[in-house]
């Protein structure tokens, strides 16, 4: 069995109690302790978009961009450096690693693609047959 590990993209979520949203920036996997250490370091280098999101309730639902009024009430400014910078400093990062066995899923893709070629390939015979008889009609 072949493991291969893969990262996404973190969240960086803080909650504001008084509004019960969750707001939070996308980073780069592995950027937001980077960020923390050296807060110097350019956003670009660490957000994925220039973007805040919010939702209701903890860190998991239908998230939609921010407007300015609920950062700016929240946040006391809806300047995106200074809040995506609050965020990513008290945030606390979900960031999900998950592991894929490869070869079951070379696999199953592999059983998948040859299922849908079998299909296909049923289904060019039935029309070629019935052109074929078609065709015959006429001679």
């Amino acid at each position: 069995m072949t493991l291969m590990t893969f990262k996404t993209a973190e969240r960086v979520c803080w909650k504001d109690d008084a509004s019960g949203l969750t707001f939070f920036v996308v980073a780069k996997p592995d950027t937001t302790a980077k960020w923390r250490a050296a807060p110097a370091t350019p956003l670009e280098e660490v957000v994925n978009s220039p973007d805040v999101f919010s939702f209701k309730s903890d860190c998991n639902g239908i998230s939609r961009v921010a407007s300015a009024e609920e950062l700016q009430a929240v946040f006391k400014t809806a300047d995106f450096p200074s809040v995506a910078k609050s965020i990513l400093s008290a945030g606390a990062v979900k960031a999900t690693v998950f592991e894929l066995d490869v070869e079951s899923q070379t696999t199953t893709a592999m059983n998948a693609a040859a299922s849908a070629a079998n299909v296909a390939t049923t289904a060019a015979t039935t029309a070629i047959g019935g052109v074929k008889g078609y065709l015959s009609s006429f001679w």
